[in-house]
């Protein structure tokens, strides 16, 4: 019998290493009393996986640009749920071709090692402090042993990709970070994100999302007046749209990290149009606008939705869905094919991991994986580290 793509191998438990990744900046590994960071287990998989999931990611990434291209000569977005406002900055970054940083694929590995695109996380991905250096600290650091730490490598060279992609991106030397400055979490990204920065040669400024100035001269700026030549945001464009300084975005003159372009990759509808351009293929799921148009059961996801929200799975033995955060832009449902995750035994039960593939550039370069009790995989959710047989 082959051996499977992908394994949970339950380990000796280790409550210490989550304390030693605070060093790392990782902070946040027991949000109320909740174990974030899984202490007692690893995910392995055979290097045919790893190069199933690197070759898919290539694929997926050329074909979704194909149908971006589809998208904006089309200038039809109802389905994306733009306004017309951010449509045409959304255009604008696609006419210019406007570099992108990163991004992470979420996919679906089953044990014979068959993968299904489930969405691309082009704009704001989270996880990433994780997925690049506090899993691969838990590989060096830990012995190895069938109860410690198996394998014999981890896919993840995410931290060299970021660092050589900055000077890709034609920046000036200073850059601006921001974030929601109380979001413990996404500071924690957003640091590291500046240190990747910082090694590529680049001066890097955090500044909390909520502190970005309009000058009427200069355009976005920090409180004390200083313009916003560049900036990474750990923020969706369509959130800034939804807000009042939204109407300012088409006057100013930043660089943003990511580009409003990237909107169209993350967007769930971008699912029906690769379904559209490429039916049956291996690596999708059917996707549509009308629910009526998937056979069998189907999970509803909002075009504009974020790491969990407002998913309805339906036509299972009891439908579920996810709780809708208060406060965010509403948009269309994007149906996609219900593929449920392959489960896992736990000592508590089952756990449904999904592989998150990371690029950089357009490339693949390391995976983080997440896994819940639950049919949808959330923010809510543990995060696994990974070994490569």
């Amino acid at each position: 019998m082959p051996r499977p793509a992908l394994e949970r191998r339950l380990l000796r438990r280790d409550d210490a290493f989550p304390h030693r990744a605070e060093a790392l900046g990782f902070t946040w590994h027991s949000p109320d009393g909740r174990e974030y960071w899984a202490r007692d287990a690893c995910y392995a998989l055979t290097p045919e996986a790893v190069a199933a999931l690197e070759a898919a990611a290539r694929e997926l990434d050329g074909m979704i640009a194909a149908a971006v291209d589809r998208v904006v000569a089309r200038g039809d977005y109802a389905a994306f749920g733009f306004t017309d406002r951010l449509a045409a900055l959304v255009e604008q970054s696609h006419r210019l071709r406007e570099p992108s940083l990163y991004g992470r694929f979420d996919l679906r590995l089953d044990e014979a090692g068959g993968i299904k695109l489930f969405e691309y996380n082009a704009e704001t991905p989270a996880a990433l402090l994780e997925a690049a250096t506090v899993q691969l600290a838990w590989f060096e650091e830990t012995p190895v042993g069938a109860e410690t730490r198996p394998g014999t490598d981890q896919w993840n060279r995410i931290d060299d990709a970021l660092v050589a992609r900055w000077p890709a991106l034609g920046l000036p030397r200073r850059v601006h970070f921001s974030a929601e400055a109380h979001r413990e979490d996404e500071v924690a990204q957003v640091a590291y994100l500046m240190a990747t920065a910082r090694a590529a040669g680049h001066e890097a400024a955090f500044l909390g999302v909520e502190d970005i100035s309009w000058h009427d001269a200069a355009g976005f700026c920090t409180p004390d007046g200083t313009p916003l030549a560049a900036c990474f945001k750990l923020y969706p464009w369509d959130w800034l749209d939804w807000e009042e300084g939204g109407r300012l975005l088409p006057l100013g003159r930043t660089r943003w990290i990511e580009p409003a372009r990237r909107m169209l990759h993350a967007n769930k509808a971008i699912l029906v149009t690769l379904w559209e351009m490429f039916p049956g293929h291996p690596l999708l799921l059917p996707a549509a606008l009308d629910r009526a148009a998937i056979d069998g059961p189907a999970i509803g996801k909002p075009a504009l939705g974020l790491e969990g929200h407002g998913m309805r799975v339906e036509g299972v033995n009891e439908d579920v869905s996810t709780e809708i955060a208060e406060g965010l832009p509403p948009s269309p449902t994007i149906w996609q094919r219900w593929a449920p995750l392959p489960g896992h035994a736990t000592p508590s039960g089952e756990a449904y991991p999904v592989m998150g593939v990371w690029m950089a550039g357009g490339e693949p370069c390391g995976l983080g994986i997440r896994e819940g009790e639950e049919l949808v995989t959330t923010l809510e959710d543990r995060f696994v580290p990974h070994v490569v047989l």
